[in-house]
């Protein structure tokens, strides 16, 4: 037992010496290299790592789930899945460079204008967001534009915490969090500690995606989306606007993050109407993803399910996901 623990605290030792050794090496590269060279010396390390995790992403297994105007052609998303996922969400990196003129030209906003700024003394913004395109690096853009705003995510590995932290450190501003732990937030946390993090000017980016918490099936198409409902609450709960927002990547590095119509407020109040509300969701989200619709993540596939009149073998929900 005790040989097991030394050795299995020894492979921790020696993935977080390689993440930190990575970590600056990459970074280096970035203030030394010009974009174009840079961007090539990545690919086959980045494509490397798709590759060895593609067997845990089955892509193939989850093409049959995108409803029929969201389908992209086959071999743009597996080419995609296999070699392009990776190498856009690199930016997590350097997210302390973003703002300078050579990052912030590669990334442009549509819509959504009056979210830049502070917007001090405004009601508080909730961003509601898919698993699609490199939505890693979503929250880092935004604040790179003065869009300060703090992501719902799962824990990250204990083992790499301490890089991790400090990666998070280096977006700006340093006092208002990149991330805030969906446990946290699970179950419903005080209203108190809700003010402080979707107070009067700030922004809360929530995937509207993920298999946990409360749920409700909103159908869209030929599908029924099973849409998590905690951006939904939380903007209710503190009156916050609730916006839908995405990022993609229109060509190599270089990245288009689009600002929806906001849910109307009367939507918002005390009797909510989840599937009004999910359904002005989902034509927003349309807007992008039927333009790059290979770029679609294997978390937002697996929210999406045959409608019982057209059920489909091998595509009927786990009782485990329910």
């Amino acid at each position: 037992m005790a040989e097991a623990s030394k050795k299995k605290g020894l492979v921790v030792r020696f993935r977080l010496a390689v993440g930190w050794g990575a970590f600056y090496f990459v970074r280096w590269c970035e203030s030394a290299l010009p974009t174009w060279l840079f961007s090539l010396l990545l690919w086959p390390l980045a494509a490397a790592w798709d590759l060895i995790q593609l067997r845990e992403r089955k892509p193939l297994s989850h093409y049959g789930r995108f409803p029929k105007s969201w389908r992209p052609k086959r071999w743009r998303f597996l080419l995609r899945q296999s070699l392009g996922l990776y190498h856009s969400q690199l930016f997590y990196m350097w997210p302390d460079r973003l703002s300078s003129p050579r990052w912030l030209s590669r990334c442009r906003l549509e819509g959504g204008s009056d979210l830049v700024g502070s917007r001090e003394g405004d009601r508080g913004t909730v961003l509601a967001s898919l698993h699609f395109g490199p939505f890693e690096i979503l929250p880092y853009w935004l604040r790179a534009y003065g869009i300060v705003t703090t992501s719902v995510r799962a824990s990250p590995p204990d083992a790499l915490k301490s890089l991790t932290d400090y990666q998070y450190a280096l977006s700006p501003p340093s006092d208002v969090p990149v991330f805030i732990m969906a446990e946290d937030l699970t179950p419903m946390p005080r209203f108190s500690h809700i003010r402080k993090i979707l107070g009067p000017g700030r922004r809360l980016l929530v995937m509207i995606d993920p298999a946990r918490g409360l749920q409700v099936d909103v159908p869209f198409e030929d599908r029924l989306f099973r849409m998590a409902t905690g951006a939904i609450r939380l903007a209710q709960m503190t009156g916050a606007d609730l916006v839908p927002c995405m990022i993609a990547e229109e060509s190599t590095w270089k990245f288009v993050i689009h600002f929806g119509k906001p849910v109307p407020r009367e939507q918002l109040g005390k009797s909510l109407d989840m599937q009004a509300i999910g359904a002005h969701l989902l034509e927003e989200f349309s807007k992008v993803v039927t333009c790059y619709p290979e770029q679609g993540k294997m978390r937002m596939l697996r929210a999406m399910w045959p409608l019982p009149e057209n059920d489909t073998a091998g595509l009927q929900p786990a009782a485990a996901e329910r």
